[in-house]
């Protein structure tokens, strides 16, 4: 763990006892942090790894690959949740019917990632925060509690705002990845995503509190759990959704259940099988960065 740290540390400038918000790298030092970040997926020490603050460091980049990719995906970066504000008031303004948010926690360096899908519908707003482990733990829930207090105290009251959990993350760091790879997902199949907004707008479930993923599932294809690190997580959506184990879920021509085979790694000391998905990921979005 220490030789990555190292290795992040000299990529993007962060001094041992200085923290910098911004991610200033070369190609020359984003491929060192590729190769150890392969390496610890090779032996296994992604599992103990903690990569939340390289994630944080790499994300208005890997955001702005995004927008690039997909120009009218409307994808901001916020840091702060009360950041969310400013850039969500001009996009309504400028009439933009669809757009993301990749929000953070914030509060004392602290680092968690959500994202918030915006649809206009009849001229009705619509705003849905997915949270990619569960709200039950510490920094998700604050990041729920931010978000639903400014969006009741900072925005119009004709906002409609839920909260979705899709509990498909087990792994401690991975948020970022989850959050940016939900948030292209949230823009390529956003046609898939109106009937989840037209429910919210209409309170199909109590707003005040959270959409339990028990229902969630039902609304969403199964491309939106690729990256799913538990097995039986995925027996549930299946269960609830009869057929999509037979769907296609990439360009490999592979079955969820097939590509979820394939990333699973075998942990012996805790005799303990996970997906690496989530993990092989932040590999394929850094190399990005410098294609």
């Amino acid at each position: 763990m220490w030789n990555l740290l190292s290795t992040i540390k000299n990529a993007i400038g962060l001094p041992n006892t200085k923290t910098e918000d911004e991610c200033d790298f070369s190609s020359t030092s984003l491929e060192n942090i590729i190769t150890a970040l392969e390496d610890d997926i090779e032996s296994n020490r992604f599992y103990n790894t903690e990569y939340a603050r390289i994630d944080f460091k790499m994300m208005p980049a890997l955001v702005k690959q995004a927008n690039n990719k997909y120009p009218e995906m409307n994808l901001t970066l916020i840091k702060e949740p009360i950041d969310f504000v400013s850039p969500f008031k001009k996009t309504i303004k400028k009439g933009i019917q669809s757009s993301r948010y990749m929000i953070n926690v914030g509060a004392n360096n602290q680092f968690h990632f959500g994202v918030v899908d915006h649809q206009t519908l009849n001229n009705k707003i619509s705003l849905i925060l997915f949270e990619p482990v569960s709200f039950n733990l510490i920094k998700p829930a604050l990041l729920g509690a931010k978000m639903q207090t400014i969006i009741e105290t900072r925005l119009p009251s004709s906002i409609y705002f839920s909260m979705v959990e899709m509990n498909i993350q087990r792994s401690m760091s991975e948020c970022g990845i989850f959050s940016l790879s939900l948030a292209k997902k949230l823009y390529l199949q956003s046609d898939k995503l109106k009937k989840l907004h037209i429910d919210n707008i209409e309170g199909k479930w109590d707003r005040s509190t959270r959409l339990s993923h028990d229902v969630l599932d039902k609304y969403l294809p199964v491309s939106f759990y690729k990256h799913t690190q538990s097995l039986r997580r995925l027996e549930t959506y299946v269960q609830k959704n009869p057929g999509s184990e037979n769907e296609i879920v990439n360009k490999k021509n592979e079955t969820i259940f097939e590509r979820f085979e394939k990333n699973l790694v075998t942990l012996p000391w805790l005799n303990k099988n996970i997906s690496a998905s989530a993990h092989r990921k932040r590999v394929s979005e850094y190399k990005s960065l410098i294609r």
